[in-house]
Parts: C-alpha cells; sequence; structure tokens
C-alpha cells in the first residue's frame, strides 16, 4: 500500500499538469481566433510546442532596463551624429576666407546645415529627455515589490495554422503573456511590446 500511494500521488500530479497544460493551449487558441469585437474565425490553429515560464518583478526590471537602454543609446548616437554635423559645418566655415565671392557661397550653406543640424540636436535631446522620464516611471512602479513576486506567465509557442488568404498552413512561434495562473492570454509581444487583441 505504502508503494501505492506516491505512485498514485506522482499519476494525478502529472494528469493536472496535462490538463493545465491543455487548458492553456486552448487560451491561446482562443485569444488568436478571437478579433477585439469578439468575431471568431476558425484558422485550424494547432500548438506543437508551448514553454511556460514565470515573468517575476526582477524580469520586468530587467526587460525594461534593456529596451530603455537601446532607446537611450539610439538617441544619444542622433545627438552625436547632430552635434558632429554642427562641427563639421562651423570648422568649414572658419577654414573659409570670407572676402572670396566663391566662399561665400559655401559659408550660407554650412550656416543653413549648421542650423538645420541645431534643431534636430534640440528635437533628439528632447526625445532623450523624454526616455529618460518615461524609463524613471516604468521602474518606479516595481519601487518597494519583492524581486521574486509573480507578475505574469510567458507561453513561447508553436503552433500551425489556416491562412485563408493565402489558401495553405503556416507555422510560426510566438510569446504569449499570460494571467498569474496560465488560465486567460493578456496579449500576445510584437516587436517587444504587448499586444492585447487583433482588430
Amino acid at each position: 500500500m505504502k508503494k501505492v500511494f506516491p505512485f498514485l500521488l506522482i499519476t494525478m500530479m502529472a494528469c493536472n499538469s496535462q490538463q493545465n497544460i491543455d487548458a492553456q493551449k486552448q487560451a491561446i487558441v482562443n485569444f488568436l481566433q478571437e478579433d477585439a469585437k469578439g468575431v471568431k474565425t476558425d484558422l485550424k490553429i494547432e500548438v506543437s510546442q508551448i514553454e511556460i515560464t514565470d515573468v517575476t518583478v526582477a524580469d520586468s526590471i530587467s526587460i525594461l532596463k534593456e529596451r530603455y537602454q537601446a532607446e537611450i543609446e539610439k538617441a544619444q548616437k542622433s545627438i552625436d551624429n547632430f552635434q558632429s554635423n554642427i562641427d563639421s559645418a562651423m570648422k568649414e566655415n572658419k577654414s573659409l576666407d570670407n572676402s572670396n565671392i566663391d566662399n561665400l557661397a559655401n559659408i550660407a550653406a554650412n550656416k543653413s546645415i549648421g542650423e538645420m543640424n541645431q534643431r534636430g540636436l534640440e528635437k533628439a535631446q528632447a526625445a532623450l529627455k523624454e526616455v529618460d522620464k518615461q524609463k524613471s516611471i516604468s521602474l518606479a512602479k516595481y519601487e518597494d515589490r519583492d524581486e521574486n513576486e509573480l507578475l505574469v506567465k510567458k507561453a513561447e509557442t508553436t503552433f500551425s495554422f489556416f491562412n485563408p488568404r493565402l489558401q495553405t498552413r503556416q507555422e510560426r512561434t510566438d510569446d504569449f503573456v499570460m494571467s498569474k495562473d496560465g488560465s486567460e492570454v493578456v496579449g500576445i509581444i510584437e516587436n517587444g511590446k504587448v499586444r492585447r487583441k487583433r482588430k
């Protein structure tokens, strides 16, 4: 009897785990087949692989820092490019003899280039300030929270579906954001952002 009980317990846990995975697969299928207005389209979706991972506060902070760091680097690169163009135009103007009539057109052109790049520089600096502000706001949401706190689950899912426009089956892999308990799909990750429902 003692040997039978652990076997039954393991079997029950395995069945429960499989039921959870089946429910998660069905939630993903429902999400993909229903648009924002509640209209369902049977895409004949078959989930071939699903890997569920927890997303904690620490994971979310790491993702946000990485995303904002990329945006900061992009804005800083723009600032550096505009500043370099301004410096080049000013340097060239200083080297030109403005008493020579042929150089006056170059001086005027360089001045216009410098002014245009100055406007671009100011916009890039404003964009950098905005990114820094958004980063602070986003990270402030996680202050005083336990880093191990579960926020959502991420389901990396490989599935095939029937594309009605192309009249063929296609396969793809996407990441889905699911509720903490994995029973509901919150959205799909596209280009680093969560999209709620297809339109």
